[in-house]
C-alpha cells in the first residue's frame, strides 16, 4: 500500500516594496477587559492597510485608577501598492482611536 503525502496549501509570502509604518498606543481600560479583544478590533479597523498589532506591555497600579489597566501595543500599516501619506496614516490613526473609544477605552496621554 502507498501512503501519499497530505496536500499542503502553502500561501505565498508578499513582500511590498512600499514602507512599512509602525504607531505604538497606549489605552486604558477596565482591568478584566481582554487584550485579545483589542488587537483583533484594531486589525478590523483595515484588513488591507494593518497588518500586525502586538501587545507590547500592560501596567497595572502606578497612577492609575484601581480597576484599571494600561494596554500598549504598535500597529504595523503598510500598502502593498502605494506609500501611504501623511494624511492616510493620521485618518487610521484617528479609526484606531475611534474603534477602541467605542468600547470604552480611553488613549493614554500620560
Amino acid at each position: 500500500m502507498e501512503i501519499k503525502p497530505a496536500k499542503q496549501q502553502n500561501k505565498a509570502f508578499v513582500a511590498s516594496d512600499y514602507q512599512e509604518v509602525e504607531r505604538d498606543f497606549a489605552f486604558i481600560s477596565d482591568s478584566l477587559f481582554p487584550i485579545e479583544r483589542l488587537q483583533k478590533l484594531i486589525l478590523l479597523v483595515d484588513k488591507n492597510l494593518i497588518k500586525q498589532s502586538t501587545i507590547f506591555d500592560i501596567f497595572k497600579g502606578g497612577n492609575l485608577p484601581e480597576g484599571k489597566k494600561s494596554i500598549a501595543v504598535k500597529v504595523k500599516i503598510q500598502a502593498h501598492d502605494r506609500t501611504l501619506t501623511g494624511a492616510e496614516i493620521e485618518l487610521l490613526t484617528d479609526k484606531i482611536i475611534s474603534s477602541a473609544k467605542k468600547e470604552g477605552l480611553v488613549l493614554r496621554d500620560y
